[in-house]
């Protein structure tokens, strides 16, 4: 898979913005600062998140190498992503993240970072990892 990677580092302050079980949607908001947009990171696809703080100071945004989800007639590949900040570090497994200068839906997409697409395992014998 990917060896990891940094995404954004930046001297922001981040904080969960909303959550939304439906759609399984996570949103992280930047601050408003004095002349400058507020900047939202839009997670979808998410199986997963662990946080110990909802803030986010001087966020650094890193991309570990991606987690696989298996059941017994497809394999899933979902992003791991890292909210690292100086006082603790957050989560999320997700299909997707994308950056938006702005606000959801009309701030404008920066970039978005896909997990590989899915795999039929089939009727073979499945892979196995050493």
């Amino acid at each position: 898979m990917n060896p990891g990677e940094t995404l954004l580092s930046t001297s922001r302050t981040f904080q969960v913005w909303r959550y939304g079980v439906g759609h399984s949607e996570l949103f992280l908001r930047s601050g408003f600062r004095p002349q400058s947009e507020p900047v939202e990171l839009y997670f979808e696809g998410v199986r997963s998140m662990h946080f110990d703080d909802l803030d986010f100071p001087e966020l650094t945004v890193w991309r570990d190498e991606d987690v696989t989800v298996e059941n017994d007639t497809a394999r899933f590949h979902r992003l791991r992503i890292e909210l690292r900040s100086p006082k603790h570090t957050g989560v999320v497994v997700a299909s997707r993240l994308t950056y938006i200068d702005g606000t959801y839906p009309d701030g404008q997409m920066k970039w978005t970072v896909i997990a590989p697409h899915s795999e039929e395992i089939g009727g073979g014998a499945r892979p196995t990892c050493e």
